[in-house]
């Protein structure tokens, strides 16, 4: 098992809400299935027991399969949250 200690976590990039809804909404209309989705929203996640800082509260997905687009989203948002982290206001 990796050691995932402070010191060798890899520091997370800090992204605005808007960037991340962006970089979302990007990635969710490029899976198969979801290119007609309009808009995520993110929200701010504030929960020491977890390691992400924000979290997608909802998603319109428009003329997609809401159910093609929620598989998608539940993937695009863990990897994600790996990667950012949602900037202080």
């Amino acid at each position: 098992m990796p050691d995932e200690s402070p010191k060798t976590k890899p520091e997370k990039l800090p992204k605005t809400k808007t960037e991340l809804e962006a970089l979302v909404l990007a990635e969710l209309r490029a899976a198969s299935q979801c290119g007609g989705a309009v808009h995520v929203t993110v929200v701010a996640y504030d929960d020491y027991r977890v390691g992400a800082t924000w979290e997608v509260a909802s998603c319109d997905a428009g003329t997609s399969a809401p159910e093609a687009c929620e598989r998608a989203l539940c993937d695009i948002i863990r990897r994600l949250q790996r990667h950012f982290d949602i900037a202080s206001a």
